[in-house]
């Protein structure tokens, strides 16, 4: 037997001396010329051609296209941890308040506005409540994405889609639910303040205004009684002064709620005291009238109608204090914003504001809400203690305008107004 035919009928070569006799073939075929090739001949040849060019060029780009396009989870069970997180919202009342930050009749209500109104759907390989689950979880517990992909059984590239699509119909519900006031609205007395009469009658249809800033960003919101949100502005320079940025706010939105006539909303001594805006009595050289609550919850009663005004204004305003409170200490994300530059801090911003005014207006039963509801009178938040290091020259001169002298005869009446009230009744108590 020749030495050919034992090559071509003895054991299987290596498969690279399988890809050098392919190789081989096609260039003899290609020296014979295609003229002189048989039918059969040239079937073979656009055979071992095809196959060559899958070898070499196709296999390749499809290997390629699988490692870095058609991504898989970082796990290898697809959607186990999905499955144990998904129990745990559903099955377990706490589990679900410690992961998504609400409970779950809040939960499935959220995922079904956002289907049903603001256009989150589906897709083939992720459900919605999955999606919105990955976003509050990112934004309530401040893991990052590729923690949240670890736990969820998807690629990092995954769980950072689905946390800017949820961004983006978080931020559509948002602008339902924060919305500035009618004038009705604006007139209308709140319930909960007719009914203390540590403030009422006193002050009449108040807002509250608060700056809260850090070293990139500065947020102004409104709230109500309620410990609702309906105006906010994002983006200053933390370090811009309250009373500027408040100012900035005014002539750059139309929308913005200007007081009506005989109204005013409660601002801290970071403000000027003008029409429309009811700012507490200074303090002097750090020295003589007392503002800040715990200067009055360690310290001897108010001494005179001024420091009587400044704790029943104090105490009033800490609402906005608590408001700021619940949504800071729900939302996790707010207290550190490393991994999100500022255009995607402002969205979150104004998306868990969002979802801070959808939990109260629809009535869920909320433990942080709760506990901030249990005494009026103690700031949830931390309480600015430094407002007096704001006071500058132009709020002084502010003041001493015209709308500035007016809206001082409104808080010396209500001082006097609640100070003789105080006495009358230290009085009747004897």
């Amino acid at each position: 037997m020749s030495e050919r035919n034992k090559r071509k009928v003895g054991p299987s070569s290596s498969s690279k001396t399988t890809e050098d006799s392919k190789v081989f073939r096609i260039a003899e075929l290609h020296l014979r010329g295609i003229e002189n090739l048989s039918d059969e001949e040239i079937a073979e040849l656009i055979l071992l051609e095809e196959a060559e060019i899958l070898e070499t060029d196709i296999s390749p780009l499809m290997e390629y296209y699988g490692k870095f396009f058609c991504k898989e989870p970082e796990t290898q069970d697809r959607g186990s941890g999905w499955a144990m997180i998904r129990k745990q919202i559903y099955a377990s009342e706490i589990s679900c308040r410690k992961l998504v930050r609400m409970n779950t009749v809040a939960f499935q209500r959220l995922c079904e506005i956002l289907q049903g109104r603001y256009s989150l759907q589906d897709t083939q390989n992720m459900a919605v409540d999955e999606s919105v689950a990955i976003f509050l979880m990112i934004c309530g517990q401040n893991d990052s994405q590729g923690d949240i992909g670890l736990r969820f059984g998807h690629a990092q590239e995954t769980i950072c889609r689905k946390f800017h699509e949820v961004l983006g119909a978080m931020e559509r519900m948002a602008v339902d639910y924060i919305r500035p006031r009618t004038t009705q609205e604006l007139e209308a007395i709140s319930n909960r303040l007719q009914r203390d009469k540590r403030y009422w009658p006193y002050f009449k249809t108040i807002r509250f205004v608060n700056r809260k800033g850090s070293t990139s960003l500065n947020v102004l919101a409104m709230c109500d009684f309620d410990m609702l949100f309906y105006i906010l502005l994002v983006g200053m320079a933390g370090s811009a002064h309250d009373a500027r940025v408040l100012s900035t706010a005014i002539p750059d939105d139309t929308m913005f709620p200007t007081p009506a006539e005989g109204k005013y909303y409660l601002v801290d001594s970071g403000y000027a005291n003008k029409r429309g805006y009811l700012a507490p009595y200074r303090k002097q050289s750090n020295v003589g009238t007392r503002y800040h609550l715990q200067e009055f919850f360690y310290g001897e009663p108010p001494r005179n109608s001024k420091e009587m005004f400044n704790r029943w204004h104090a105490s009033l305003r800490s609402v906005i204090e608590r408001t700021f409170g619940v949504w800071k200490k729900k939302w996790r994300v707010l207290n550190e914003f490393p991994r999100y530059n500022i255009a995607v801090q402002r969205r979150v911003i104004f998306a868990t504001m969002g979802l801070h005014n959808f939990i109260r207006k629809n009535n869920i039963e909320d433990d942080d809400f709760e506990e901030a509801d249990k005494d009026s009178d103690v700031s949830y938040g931390q309480q600015n203690v430094n407002d007096d290091v704001n006071d500058d020259q132009d709020i002084r001169v502010e003041e001493e305008t015209h709308d500035g002298n007016y809206m001082k005869i409104v808080r010396d009446q209500i001082a006097e107004q609640i100070w003789s009230a105080s006495r009358r009744s230290v009085r009747q108590q004897r």
